[in-house]
Order: C-alpha cells, then sequence, then structure tokens
C-alpha cells in the first residue's frame, strides 16, 4: 500500500511554562493527550526518559499517576493545514583512511533532522486576526503590538521558545490500526510570506530539531 502526502497532519504546540504539570502521587494523566517529560521523581511511574515525548493512554483505568518529583508538559495540538511539508535526516561522516584503507569514513553519531513546511495564511472568520498557529509562527521574528482602539497597548516580545510539532503521517488507519507519528522538538528558523496580487496570501517556514530526541511513535488508533 501506497498513500499521499495528503494522509501526514501536521500539528504545533507553543511551549507555554504555565501548562506544566507537578506530579503530587495522586494527579494522573489525561486519556490519549501527548506529553513532554521535563522531570521524573524516585518513584516515578513513566517508563520514558527525561525529555522524550508520550502519549497517555486512551483508557481512563490505565491511566499513568504522575508521582512526586515527576514534571510533565500537556500539549494542546494546533494542526497545520499544509500546502507543503518536507522532513530530512543526516549524519555527519569522519574520515577514518588511511593508506591500508583509502577513502573509509566512519559515522560521527551526531543527527540532523530538519525541514520546511508551507502553508496559507489564515484568519479568524469572525475577528479578522491571525489564527493561533500563524500567531505562533509570527511571534518568532516580531514583536507584536495590541491596540483596542480605546488607548490601551500591549506589546507582547518575540518568543523563542520551543515549538513542539507531531505529525501523524497516516491519518488515514482506522481504529485498532498503527498510527505512526513523529514527534520533536523544533525550533523555526526562518519564514516567509507572500502577498502577491493574483495569489493566495501564504506562509513558508524552516525548522530544524530542537533540544530533546525526535521519535518515531507507534500506537493504536482509538475509536
Amino acid at each position: 500500500m501506497k498513500i499521499s502526502g495528503a494522509k501526514a497532519q501536521v500539528f504545533f504546540d507553543n511551549f507555554d511554562p504555565a501548562r506544566v504539570i507537578d506530579g503530587d502521587g495522586v494527579i494522573t494523566t489525561t486519556p490519549g493527550t501527548w506529553y513532554k517529560i521535563f522531570e521524573k521523581g524516585e518513584e516515578s511511574e513513566i517508563v520514558f526518559p527525561e525529555n522524550y515525548i508520550f502519549r497517555a493512554p486512551t483508557a481512563v483505568e490505565d491511566q499513568i499517576v504522575l508521582k512526586t518529583g515527576d514534571k510533565v508538559y500537556p500539549f494542546l495540538m494546533e494542526r497545520i493545514c499544509k500546502t507543503s511539508a518536507d522532513l530530512s535526516a543526516e549524519q555527519g561522516t569522519i574520515d577514518a583512511s588511511d593508506d591500508c584503507d583509502t577513502g573509509a569514513q566512519i559515522l560521527d553519531g551526531n543527527i540532523n533532522i530538519s525541514g520546511s513546511l508551507g502553508s496559507l495564511l489564515q484568519y479568524n472568520d469572525l475577528t479578522g486576526d491571525f489564527d493561533n498557529v500563524t500567531d505562533l509562527i509570527v511571534s518568532k521574528f516580531f514583536e507584536t503590538v495590541t491596540d483596542d482602539g480605546a488607548g490601551h497597548y500591549e506589546l507582547s516580545p518575540r518568543n523563542d521558545d520551543d515549538v513542539f510539532m507531531l505529525v501523524n503521517i497516516n491519518s488515514h488507519v482506522k481504529a485498532g490500526q498503527t498510527e505512526i507519528w513523529m514527534a520533536l522538538p523544533i525550533i523555526i528558523s526562518s519564514m516567509s510570506m507572500s502577498f502577491g496580487n493574483t495569489d493566495i496570501q501564504n506562509k513558508d517556514m524552516s525548522w530544524n530539531k530542537g533540544s530533546g530526541p525526535g521519535v518515531v511513535y507507534k500506537a493504536p488508533r482509538a475509536a
């Protein structure tokens, strides 16, 4: 079976420290929610190492109790309706040649993951403002001034916090089949917009993996 790129769905979340959850031995994960692990307590029930991204079990009775010392971040994912997307991963090499083995190379162990994403500028039909994802991307490069027209002004500085990206590359699968996700923290390194008179407004961005592992995550699709 082969599927088209249109079946891949991209989701973003911008880090908000106010959302970090401190475990107390009573709080549990929320079914189906994605989390990043910042810290683990001595009695933690979380099986993954710190900095990993994981999804909570889908059934209420299977939730993970967050122990004292656990610090996790729940994602509130916003889907990006993309026009194009690509991802590349590469590893550097080291020259290991000598006169007994000319031209030999070995891997250096440093994985670089990067990509680009194209999408249209999206506006809220009721307010005329940017949608949340457009605001997120623009805030990486511009300060934002909000003027209510009545003398109240609010300045929001640029935000260089990591973005969390989840890509469901086979979103068409049915309940019980395996969903495949690519989950990773990213930094948005460049952005461009186009406002041609006869073209639709669009934005393109380039990204690189941020701090933390990139993971291929396989899990059964919930009903």
